[in-house]
């Protein structure tokens, strides 16, 4: 497997990469600037050379190493004589050195002339050229003087390379019918601008290795506070999470106050660390409720069966008819509360798992005063009254308002003694009750059912809307009492339909506020 390469190295190396190709670019324009600022001096100088060849430079001025015809030489010829008449009884010098003490012309070898001169003069076919070398004059060849002879006499400056001689840059013009060329060796320029370059080569290479270890030592500790948020991330996935006993790794301040990046990154693992904490202590709540609950379910229902097999074993006895009587009663008594019990748990079931509810609107006043006219049939020692009621509809469902009224009276009638009053208002939710999801703002309805009774015990106000909690904690009512989710049923009917149930406060009794959208 390929080892990934870090972020570190990779930031360090494009930085180091980055440092190059900016030095690459200044090397290069000051090297096109030295390199344009030295020919502009050249060419400056081109044009002082070129003004004084123009006022004094003749052919005539070249060293005559003629050839006379009348010479008694043997090394006369009649190819020598025939070029002798050819030149008017002049040859010129075929080039080489100038001999020490020899003529020497204004333009050649004359005072005033720096080394590396280059100067030439054509004239009615002949042609003559020379160059300052070592501090004397070396005369051009046929192949440079050819060379020379092609320059362009436009006056502007131009480059040409000699060979054995090196490069020049040359202008020529054209001065009474003569052709006058002027040129200075650029071999010295050449020379700086080779030694500019490896210099600020060598300097950009040592200043890149530097940026390159100097932007990775900056990188890595800018990336520090990453590793924290990696080792609190590794902390984290080398835990068992079911284990809750123990609390989990945040990142710190290192990088909580980093750079923004990481400091993003480090709020954005507390925050996670944060929810799990949160969805691990719900879930352990949840579990055990749910341990509780299938606790007390269990407990609800086996009591009822133990009465339902002790009656039936009882009715198998030969025992009189009136005995058999009472253990039936007693057992289809048994049977309904058990009934009642699983219906009340599915119920919770359906609505534990969001089942829908229907939104539609709903008049609550008849059914106020249907729940009010059963309570009454079923408990008449009790006073049950309407109060207040305005004329509001609410949105939800019919099916589950009648059971949060009938669970409600059901609760009142049980836990309180006869004579007890309990009345059922209706009334527009007071100002600062949230009000229901997609429910405009202050759009809630009030439904409170409040008695004169004992009141709920202090120690479980906090618990009367959780499951299997009773006032009276004894389970052996003999089918009369409560199972304990009434209430339970009630609080999550009322969420189901976007509202909500609460306690409130009062001074005697029992008062419960359920809150819900109003159509």
């Amino acid at each position: 497997m390929t080892r990934r390469r870090s972020l570190a190295g990779r930031l360090s190396r494009a930085l180091a990469a980055c440092v190059a190709l900016a030095l690459i670019v200044m090397v290069a324009a000051s090297t096109l600037v030295m390199r344009s600022w030295m020919l502009g001096n050249m060419d400056s100088e081109l044009h002082r050379l070129s003004q004084r060849a123009g006022e004094h430079l003749d052919v005539e001025d070249a060293p005559d190493d003629e050839v006379d015809a009348d010479d008694d030489s043997d090394d006369d010829s009649d190819e020598g004589a025939r070029a002798v008449q050819q030149s008017g009884g002049r040859v010129p010098r075929p080039g080489g050195p100038v001999v020490p003490g020899g003529p020497k012309g204004p333009g050649f070898g004359g005072s005033g002339i720096a080394e590396g001169t280059l100067q030439y003069v054509s004239e009615d076919g002949q042609a003559a050229g020379a160059v300052v070398s070592n501090f004397s004059v070396t005369y051009l060849n046929e192949p440079a003087l050819e060379i020379l002879a092609h320059v362009p006499t436009d006056g502007a400056p131009h480059t040409v390379h000699l060979k054995e001689l090196g490069t020049f840059r040359v202008t020529s013009q054209v001065v009474d019918d003569k052709t006058v060329l002027v040129g200075v060796q650029m071999d010295s320029i050449d020379d700086v601008v080779l030694m500019l370059v490896a210099v600020e080569v060598g300097l950009s290479l040592v200043v890149a290795i530097a940026a390159g270890f100097a932007g990775r030592a900056w990188v890595r500790r800018e990336l520090r506070p990453l590793g924290v948020v990696r080792a609190a991330a590794a902390d984290i996935a080398s835990r068992d999470l079911a284990d809750d006993t123990e609390e989990l790794t945040r990142v710190g301040e290192e990088a909580t106050s980093g750079p923004v990046e990481v400091a993003d990154v480090a709020g954005a693992l507390n925050s996670m660390i944060d929810a799990v904490e949160d969805g691990m202590e719900r879930r352990a709540r949840s579990e055990a409720k749910l341990r509780q609950f299938v606790a007390d379910a269990s407990h609800e229902l086996r009591t009822p069966l133990a009465s339902v097999q002790g009656y039936a074993q009882l009715a198998r006895r030969d025992i009189d008819e009136a005995s058999r009587t009472q253990a039936l009663e007693r057992i289809s008594s048994e049977g309904a509360r058990m009934a009642s019990l699983v219906e009340e748990m599915l119920t919770l079931a359906r609505l534990d798992g969001n089942r829908a509810l229907k939104r539609e609107k709903v008049d609550v006043i008849p059914l106020i005063l249907d729940a009010l006219s059963d309570a009454h049939v079923v408990a008449p020692d009790h006073a049950w009254e309407l109060g207040e009621a305005s004329d509001i509809q609410v949105l939800g469902d019919e099916a589950a308002l009648r059971q949060i009224l009938t669970n409600l009276l059901a609760n009142a009638r049980v836990h309180t003694p006869a004579g007890t009053r309990v009345t059922v208002s209706l009334s527009r939710a007071p100002q600062g009750v949230e009000p229901a999801k997609d429910a405009p703002a202050s759009s809630m309805v009030r439904i409170r059912v409040a008695d004169d009774g004992p009141g709920i015990p202090a120690e479980i106000r906090d618990r009367v809307f959780d499951r299997f909690v009773r006032g009276d904690s004894s389970r052996t009512r003999d089918g009369r009492g409560s199972s304990g989710l009434g209430m339970s049923i009630v609080e999550s009917l009322a969420r189901a339909m976007g509202g909500s149930v609460r306690l409130a406060d009062a001074d005697k009794g029992t008062v419960i506020d359920v809150t819900l959208p109003a159509a």
